[in-house]
């Protein structure tokens, strides 16, 4: 696989979702995430912005994080980043599907940095046209079962 093939990511998403997880109460957030491919370096970079939908702290920031996609000397795809709570992670492309009314990328986690409670992050995208249907999941030391913490559904805005 050549990372050429996640060029259809590349744009400006934007859009709502919830934050959940066991101990910690639902919450509404709209979310604008931007991928952009640097074709003399062969990566895509990503930002991810989250801001609250709930009364007294609407457009506060909730959540902040970038990175890159890239693709590995051994051919593998990851994803890094950094986020505003200090976490780095990096994941590695598990799933890979694309059909004609589907796309589905599966990132798992490979490496954790700055939180030593973190166990396994997964992030699933699934696009349909315009469409972008994304869902991330993790298991940390007080909750060891991969449940989920983040779903969006996003639309395509442009490049």
């Amino acid at each position: 696989m050549k990372i050429e093939e996640l060029l259809f990511l590349e744009g400006r998403w934007e859009g709502s979702g919830t934050a959940q997880y066991p101990l910690i109460s639902e919450v509404s957030y709209s979310e604008i995430l931007n991928f952009e491919y640097d074709k003399t370096k062969g990566f895509i970079f990503y930002i991810q912005q989250t801001k609250f939908k709930i009364p007294g702290k609407e457009n506060d920031t909730l959540h902040h994080e970038s990175g890159f996609i890239k693709q590995t000397e051994s051919g593998n795809i990851e994803l890094s980043n950094s986020q505003n709570n200090g976490r780095v992670e990096v994941l590695y492309l598990d799933n890979l599907q694309i059909s004609e009314q589907n796309t589905r990328i599966v990132f798992e986690s490979k490496l954790f940095g700055n939180d030593p409670k973190m166990i396994k992050t997964l992030r699933e995208y699934n696009l349909t046209g315009s469409n972008m249907f994304y869902e991330m999941k993790m298991a940390t030391s007080s909750n060891q079962v991969l449940s989920t913490h983040l779903k969006s559904e996003l639309t395509k805005k442009g490049n």
